[in-house]
């Protein structure tokens, strides 16, 4: 849309490619090309290669992003969809907890459909209605707005979740009817999700640029446009504690992840929730609603233990049928689309409300029934089942399921890895309610 273009080139200073990478990731940030170093990491950018005729196996081209900023040159010279996110990871693994250092959070704006609404977004940011953004970026139909931390945040579970939450606020915020006609649909996005690459190719074979639009902030700017349940209040910057001295402060730490290089553990679902839903894509997506759907995807996939090369390889396979249920020739349903979904297979959104699942995606989910029983009474039903069930000779099995007895342990082990840390900090990153931890501290 010429008008966003228009707009941004008379009242924004354009920047390059490399101006906006560099500025992403400032010198010293990522590791140097060629080298391993402790503590440092790097970025990585995606390309989606063209499907070869009649083929449903889309193929992924990830490329290692080094502190000279080198690999940009060959990532500009592409006409394939490349992206690419603010944040670092360790190796070209780009799931939730391969990444290691936040450096900004992005927004993905679409719906704008006129000169007057781009003129009240930058309205609502220069009147403290919303949050300044660093760099707008012109992305075909939308616009890429990126809110870029002074400093940044390690990726420990605790702030992913906070941010999680923080980011779906100020999507909510930004997407007014002022600035979007799709104010009541609006676009929740991963704090993964990788965007275009500035400079890169757009749906429409135009090229995306950068304007600078304001300063680097903080996450205490941005707590200020969103209510106190949604504010991240725990976190910290990223430290200068080195690895020597993490060895002497967290030495138990030290030890597990870094000598014997242990992963954390997770808590998954059964693999048939997975299979359930990716059944339900295959008759139930509707249009409007196949972005979400293939979120879900995603989130069901890391619930339930899924790898993500096997998700990736069964949301490829849905795209042609998705968008096969395309009524609006602008609203085809792309890889891009698809890649962008999948952003979502991360812990962080192991808690994702069903009854946001069935608002986003309009696929009816019944929550497990008791026949309008209470839950107390529910439960005493269940337990004179048992009763009868054993006295029938059907069942010997009259405690606790097999590994229920494990929050304890938890609990214990994560003290033991955050020996500063705190109960609030533990109920984030376990899972565990507020209760069973407290239950449990020492």
């Amino acid at each position: 849309m010429d008008f966003i273009s228009d707009y941004m080139q008379q009242f924004f200073e354009p920047i390059t490619p490399y101006e906006f990478y560099r500025d992403v990731f400032p010198i010293g940030e990522l590791e140097e090309r060629g080298k391993q170093e402790q503590g440092k990491y790097n970025g990585v950018a995606v390309e989606l290669l063209p499907r070869e005729k009649g083929s449903s196996v889309q193929k992924i081209k990830r490329y290692i992003v080094t502190d000279d900023l080198y690999i940009l040159d060959k990532l500009l010279e592409s006409d394939n969809f490349i992206i690419i996110s603010p944040i670092s990871y360790k190796g070209k693994n780009r799931k939730g907890e391969s990444a290691r250092f936040i450096y900004g959070l992005a927004i993905d704006l679409d719906g704008v459909e006129t000169k007057q609404n781009i003129i009240d977004l930058f309205y609502q940011m220069q009147n403290d209605i919303l949050p300044t953004c660093t760099y707008a970026v012109t992305s075909g139909h939308g616009l890429h707005l990126y809110y870029l931390f002074e400093t940044p945040l390690p990726a420990f579970e605790n702030i992913k979740k906070g941010l999680h939450v923080l980011k779906m606020a100020l999507i909510r915020r930004i997407w007014n009817r002022y600035i979007t006609v799709l104010s009541d649909k609006p676009q929740y996005q991963s704090i993964f999700q990788g965007f275009r690459l500035v400079g890169g190719v757009t749906k429409d074979g135009r090229r995306t640029q950068a304007y600078r639009t304001g300063k680097k902030i903080t996450v205490e700017y941005l707590n200020n446009y969103v209510t106190e349940e949604n504010q991240l209040k725990e976190f910290s910057y990223k430290s200068k504690l080195t690895l020597s001295d993490a060895k002497k402060k967290y030495p138990e730490w030290y030890g597990r992840r870094i000598e014997q290089g242990q992963e954390k553990g997770t808590w998954v679902c059964k693999r048939a929730l997975y299979d359930w839903w990716k059944r339900r894509l295959l008759i139930e997506a509707t249009e409007g609603h196949r972005y979400f759907s293939m979120m879900c995807l995603a989130i069901y996939a890391k619930k339930s233990g899924v790898s993500y090369e096997e998700l990736e390889k069964d949301a490829f396979e849905l795209v042609p049928r998705f968008d096969l249920l395309t009524t609006d020739e602008k609203n085809h349903f792309t890889d891009y689309d698809c890649i962008k979904a999948l952003e979502m297979y991360n812990d962080s959104y192991f808690t994702f409300p069903i009854e946001e699942i069935v608002k986003l995606t309009l696929i009816p989910i019944e929550k497990n029934k008791r026949n309008y029983r209470k839950r107390a009474v529910h439960i005493e039903y269940m337990n004179m089942q048992r009763t009868f069930k054993v006295k029938l000779g059907e069942s010997t099995n009259g405690g606790r399921p097999k590994g229920s007895g494990t929050a304890e342990k938890t609990v214990k082990q994560w003290q033991q890895e955050h020996p500063d840390g705190k109960k609030s900090d533990c109920i984030r990153e376990t899972g565990l309610s507020k209760k069973t931890v407290y239950k449990w501290w020492t």
